[in-house]
C-alpha cells in the first residue's frame, strides 16, 4: 500500500521517483512491476534515525526514506534505472542498524561530502561509472537555478546527477583540490531530471537488454538500437516479441566484436584511463 505522505515538502520527490519506476516496468519492461515495493502508510519500518544514526541524515531525510519505494532485486540486474546505476534500497541499511562512527564505512550512501540534508538515492557499477543521484528534500521542489557551483540555500528540491569517475567536463574546477566537487554537477528538479533519464530509454541512447552479462542497461550499443524500433519502440512497443529479438542479438555479440569497426567498446561509460 502506498504511504499517506501528503503535505510533506518531500512527496513531490517520491511522486517522480514512483513516475520514473513505472515507466521503466511498465513501458520499457526493464524491472517487473513485482519487483517494486510500496511503503506501508506509516512508512518502512527498518528506516529510522535510531536504524541510520551512523548516516548523520535530518529528520526530514530518514521520513522521505521511510516512504519510497523501493526495488528488490531479482538477481538479474533489474535495481539498475539508468546505465550502470543501480537504486539503492535504504531498508536493508535499516535492517544492518548503521551504529554512530560507522559512516565511512558506507560508500556511498555513508559519504561525508554530502550534507545531512541531501541523500543518496543510487549506486554506481564497478565495470562502468554510472549516476550518484543526489536529492535534497528539505524545502521542498521549488528550484533556484545557479550557473555553476551550488550553495546549500541552491538546493531546494532538488536532484542532482553526479559521476564520479566520469570525465571532467569543460569549467569544472580539480576534484582533487575541491571539496564537495559533485556541486558542479547537473542539478534539476528530481521531476525534471529523471524526466530527461527517461527521455534517453525514449530516443534509444539508452537501451535495455535483458540478456547482458555485463550489465541489462547501455548506451546506443551496436544494433540494438534497430531491434528496438524494429518492434515499435517507442509508440507500439511489442515488448514480447523484442525480448526474444534481443535474445538472438546477444548470442552475436562477441562475434561481432572480433569485427573490425564495431562500435560495441567505443559506447560505454569506462573511467578515462580504462578505455580499450
Amino acid at each position: 500500500m502506498a504511504s499517506n505522505s501528503n503535505g510533506h515538502s518531500w512527496k513531490c520527490a517520491v511522486d517522480a521517483l514512483r513516475q520514473y519506476y513505472a515507466f521503466l516496468a511498465n513501458d520499457l519492461g526493464a524491472i517487473p512491476s513485482t519487483c517494486i515495493v510500496e511503503p506501508p502508510v506509516e512508512g518502512w519500518p527498518t528506516i529510522t534515525q535510531t536504524s541510520l544514526a551512523g548516516l548523520e541524515k535530518t529528520d526530514t531525510v530518514i521520513e522521505f526514506l521511510r516512504h519510497l519505494p523501493y526495488i528488490e532485486s531479482s538477481g538479474e540486474y533489474n535495481t539498475q534505472i539508468g546505465f550502470s546505476t543501480c537504486a539503492v534500497d535504504y531498508r536493508a541499511y535499516g535492517k544492518y542498524m548503521v551504529a554512530k562512527g560507522e559512516r565511512s564505512r558506507f560508500y556511498p550512501v555513508g559519504s561525508e561530502d554530502f550534507p545531512p540534508n541531501v541523500v543518496v538515492l543510487t549506486e554506481e557499477g564497478e565495470d562502468y561509472y554510472g549516476s550518484l543521484l543526489l536529492v535534497d528534500v528539505e524545502k521542498g521542489c521549488d528550484y533556484i537555478s545557479a550557473q555553476h557551483s551550488l550553495s546549500d540555500s541552491d538546493l531546494v528540491g532538488t536532484a542532482t546527477d553526479y559521476q564520479p569517475r566520469g570525465a571532467r567536463k569543460a569549467g569544472v574546477p580539480d576534484p582533487s583540490t575541491t571539496p564537495q566537487i559533485w556541486r558542479y554537477s547537473e542539478t534539476k528538479p528530481i521531476a525534471e531530471l529523471l524526466a530527461s533519464w527517461e527521455q534517453k530509454f525514449r530516443s534509444l541512447e539508452w537501451t535495455v537488454n535483458p540478456f547482458n552479462d555485463e550489465g541489462g542497461m547501455m548506451l546506443r550499443h551496436d544494433r540494438a538500437t534497430d531491434v528496438y524500433r524494429d518492434h515499435g519502440w517507442p509508440d507500439d512497443f511489442r515488448r514480447k516479441e523484442c525480448r526474444d529479438a534481443l535474445r538472438g542479438w546477444n548470442r552475436t555479440i562477441n562475434d561481432r566484436l572480433s569485427q573490425p569497426g564495431n562500435n560495441l567498446l567505443e559506447i560505454t561509460r569506462q573511467p578515462p584511463g580504462l578505455r580499450k
